[in-house]
């Protein structure tokens, strides 16, 4: 290769004239280790600095170009043309490869970050009920939830899990998670209910309205389940309208369906129903659940469930700005 054979050249002649590599270095104001890089022919002395080392080692930049001696005619203005423009085509060479190095540089690192923000965001292997669990008791460590899941409903890239308090007999729990795209799922938000009957609640999913219907525990003689709209008898006499009835068939259970347009829910507003439709008696219900009431948990909810694509977003954004700098350097 041309910039071997100059390298070999530079070698010859330094030697030829009695210097070592630190010398010649100290003369021209560099590193003895880049006077070895030149030598080696790993790098190319910068153009601006080709008269001050041709100088030094009474060589023409003819002759450094040409990596060898020059006899007898004098070069023609063609013969120092070409062997500019080898010298040029070198030096581009390096400075490309440089561009293209720090560009794949800034890639690999732009994508180990997004890689890392979401692995650790979409954790969660819900094809393992215990992990499932150790997932929804992590997400409420404070509360000391023991979580037993009972059922599961995908809606979307949503998936509801139902599960019992172990610690608090009677209390459930409701853990929403997001399907990333790579199938792993991210913990959205777990609720913790007091109430032992069935709770109704609304939840947006797949840009549209969902009624969530769920009871962890068992209603001996109920056959059907109405959940009402949301309303105020204080102001009006209007009596409630059916927005969901139920047929139930086993418990605990968790019921998804869509919810009509501007319909509204009492979360504990249902009413219970046997097989002859009979109501029975909220009092009668609870008189068969051992529920202890001690369980006073809030709401555990990711405020924020899209701003790990926002963050993903900004780290492409920074890395394509690095790479169109390594680039166009």
């Amino acid at each position: 290769m041309e910039q071997e054979k100059i390298g070999r050249f530079l070698g010859q002649v330094r030697r030829e004239r009695g210097l070592t590599q630190e010398q010649l270095a100290q003369r021209l104001g560099v590193s003895q280790r880049t006077v070895s890089r030149w030598e080696t022919g790993r790098n190319m002395p910068d153009i601006s600095m080709l008269t001050a080392l041709c100088a030094q080692l009474e060589i023409t930049v003819a002759e450094l170009l040409a990596g060898q001696r020059i006899e007898g005619e004098t070069i023609t203005k063609t013969d120092a043309s070409d062997l500019a423009e080898r010298l040029i085509g070198l030096v581009r060479r390096k400075n490309g490869l440089r561009r293209l190095l720090g560009a794949l540089a800034a890639l690999a690192v732009t994508l180990a970050c997004m890689a890392g923000l979401y692995r650790y965001e979409f954790h969660v292997d819900v094809s393992s009920t215990a992990a499932l669990e150790a997932a929804v008791d992590a997400w409420r460590a404070d509360d000391g939830l023991r979580a037993d899941v009972q059922e599961r409903a995908a809606v979307g890239n949503r998936l509801y899990v139902l599960c019992r308090d172990e610690q608090h007999p009677g209390s459930g729990c409701l853990a929403s998670l997001e399907r990333g795209l790579f199938g792993r799922y991210r913990m959205v938000g777990a609720d913790v209910f007091d109430e032992p009957l069935c709770i109704a609640i609304t939840e947006h999913a797949g840009g549209r309205d969902y009624l969530l219907t769920f009871c962890v525990n068992d209603l001996p003689g109920v056959a059907t389940v109405v959940v009402y709209d949301r309303y105020d008898d204080g102001f009006q006499s209007v009596p409630p309208a059916a927005v969901s009835t139920q047929r139930i068939e086993k418990t605990p259970f968790l019921h998804v369906e869509p919810l009509a347009e501007g319909a509204s829910v009492a979360p504990f507003g249902a009413r219970y129903f046997d097989g002859a439709g009979r109501e029975i008696p909220r009092a009668e219900l609870l008189a068969g659940i051992d529920h202890d009431g001690d369980s006073s948990y809030g709401g555990g909810s990711l405020a924020e469930p899209w701003m790990v694509y926002v963050l993903e977003g900004l780290i492409a954004l920074v890395g394509l700005v690095f790479i169109r700098y390594f680039l166009t350097l």
